[in-house]
């Protein structure tokens, strides 16, 4: 992960420390420096577990390292399954998911899991531009009147 994105998640994290109300449509958890993988393609989602152990960020839910194993179901009925794919997340209860063979990141509709998915770039792409940027808006609908948006556009430059 690089540093830009590691100063916006640090940023984040501590203003939210100082907006009392903001737990009720965020958290950025603390990281967890013990989590390790030898998949290449999985490092920069592992990296982001090292800075934050999960996180909610308005209409998104990453799931912690400690949440991981118990939020793979939906993807038992993806091509490929649990050997092509780790659930990360999900958005509007949407899930969001890496592929262990590219590291691109996808939004799935869970009502059609055999369908493509949208793809969202790589780890990094995804959190700066869908979670902590200005592309939320496209994945949420009335992004402009919701508060982790809002949020957002008071703390960064969008």
């Amino acid at each position: 992960m690089d540093e830009k994105l590691l100063s916006i998640i640090r940023k984040l994290r501590g203003n939210l420390l100082d907006e009392p109300e903001s737990i009720i449509y965020a958290e950025i958890n603390e990281g967890n420096t013990k989590i390790i993988t030898d998949n290449d393609y999985l490092k920069a989602y592992y990296d982001f577990l090292r800075e934050a152990d999960g996180a909610r960020c308005g209409m998104f839910d990453l799931w912690s390292f400690g949440e991981l194993s118990k939020h793979q179901f939906r993807i038992s009925d993806f091509s490929g399954a649990e050997e092509k794919w780790i659930e990360i997340g999900q958005v509007l209860y949407e899930p969001v998911v890496i592929n262990k063979e590219s590291g691109q990141v996808y939004l799935f509709n869970q009502e059609e899991p055999d369908t493509e998915g949208r793809d969202l770039g790589s780890v990094s792409d995804f959190l700066a531009n869908y979670v902590f940027g200005p592309q939320y808006g496209e994945l949420v609908p009335n992004a402009d009147s919701e508060e982790w948006y809002l949020f957002l556009k008071k703390n960064l430059p969008l």
